[in-house]
């Protein structure tokens, strides 16, 4: 049995919001990532992103193409089959929820000082930080 985990690079004025997992976390705990979360029973991909960017960060959004898909192992989720979305805000105005403690809109090279190494290489390995909407003319 796979978990499927649906992950938002949300971009806006050249920048990528970025999410600080709260310490008290079990998984990720201080760690920087995308928004997203788990699918829940009966979601389309596209309706569980959507929620879990809103609940996480109060956002709304339009999910503007499939950036890649990837499998992981996780020792708490067992095998996750993980689908990285382009996203596009409504507005830059982000309200965290209880799972996390920090964010920032990150340049591309803040992006990746900040992310947390399996997901940079995840990201790098698949092409999706060499997008237009993060390139700086």
């Amino acid at each position: 049995m796979f978990t499927v985990i649906v992950k938002g690079l949300i971009v806006k004025d050249k920048k990528a919001l970025t999410l600080k997992r709260h310490e008290n976390q079990a998984y990720g705990a201080g760690f920087w990532e995308l928004v997203g979360g788990k699918i829940q029973e009966g979601e389309s991909l596209e309706e569980g992103l959507i929620r879990e960017i809103c609940e996480e960060t109060g956002l709304r959004t339009t999910l503007t193409r499939l950036l890649y898909a990837t499998t992981n192992y996780s020792s708490t989720l067992g095998s996750v089959i993980i689908l990285v979305y382009l996203c596009q805000p409504e507005s830059m105005a982000v309200s965290l929820s209880h799972e996390h403690m920090d964010y920032r809109w990150a340049t591309l090279s803040q992006l990746r000082e900040l992310i947390a190494p399996g997901i940079q290489e995840d990201l790098d390995r698949y092409g999706a930080l060499d997008i237009d909407e993060l390139k700086i003319p």
